[in-house]
């Protein structure tokens, strides 16, 4: 049987708030593109929460990741998405420790990750060949090596910068929040408007919706989010995840979305 545990919030949450049960939950994410080349992601990742007996901050995770599928093919069909998937497959398992508001504060198993990294440039020096490929794997490396920049990176990861901040999100109704929405650009601020069900409530649904920060660079002219997502009633991960943006960059328009659903759950509520 899977236990959940009540836990004083983190620093920014005005009330309790629930930590997932340590059993795993396994996902399928899918995020969509919409440009003037349509791109679809999907992929099954696993969280689970880990334990350390010297840190009862309970906020350390486990991240893994299956292969990920482009537009419905593996990324190694698409020779530009197969470098990047190679490059990106090496930092999994992950693991994660947070701070405040779900953000990623520390990497435990970095060193494992550097050590992949590190058989696994040779590999790819060897089968990508070319400018492009070089400039790609260097700065890949250049940025795996730094252990700040690495980090930073994470946060650009859509999947890693919305789950963990909804998993801990707290009960204010209006705030300022943080989304990696566009691809290689810095993660954007919205001021929300947030409606959660009352603490303790089945089932456990968050409402986002907002609009770009008005300290958002001028390069962004205007832009809209939409989240609605649902804990899981006994384990309380992420059950289902539906977020929405649409975001003006100077003459591009971009409209991005992502789903999540736990698997395990969402069976269990076809049956």
């Amino acid at each position: 049987m899977a236990f959940s545990f009540f836990k004083k919030p983190l620093a920014d949450s005005p009330t309790w708030q629930l930590v997932p049960a340590q059993p795993p939950c396994i996902h399928t994410v899918t995020i969509v593109f919409e440009t003037a080349a349509p791109q679809t992601i999907r992929y099954n990742t696993t969280v689970q929460r880990l334990s350390y007996p010297r840190d009862s901050s309970l906020v350390f995770f486990s991240i893994t990741r299956t292969d990920i599928l482009i537009n419905g093919s593996l990324a190694g069909d698409y020779l530009a998405g197969d470098l990047a998937a190679q490059c990106g497959s090496v930092i999994y398992p992950l693991q994660v420790k947070l701070e405040n508001g779900g953000r990623i504060a520390a990497v435990p198993n970095y060193a494992g990750i550097l050590q992949r990294w590190t058989e696994k440039k040779v590999q790819l020096e060897r089968y990508f060949t070319g400018e492009m490929a070089e400039t790609y794997i260097q700065h890949t490396d250049a940025t795996l090596r730094d252990p700040e920049a690495f980090r930073q990176s994470l946060s650009r990861d859509l999947f890693l910068g919305i789950y963990f901040p909804l998993l801990f999100a707290n009960y204010k109704t209006q705030r300022e929040v943080t989304y990696p929405v566009i691809p290689f650009a810095p993660p954007l601020s919205f001021d929300i408007q947030q409606n959660r069900t009352p603490f303790g409530s089945v089932p456990d649904v968050i409402v986002q919706k907002g609009v770009l920060s008005a300290d958002t660079p001028s390069l962004y002219r205007e832009g809209q989010l939409d989240i609605k997502c649902t804990l899981t009633p006994t384990r309380h991960y992420i059950q289902q995840l539906e977020g929405k943006w649409a975001v003006r960059e100077a003459d591009q328009h971009h409209q991005i979305s992502i789903g999540i659903v736990c698997m395990e759950e969402h069976a269990a509520m076809g049956k």
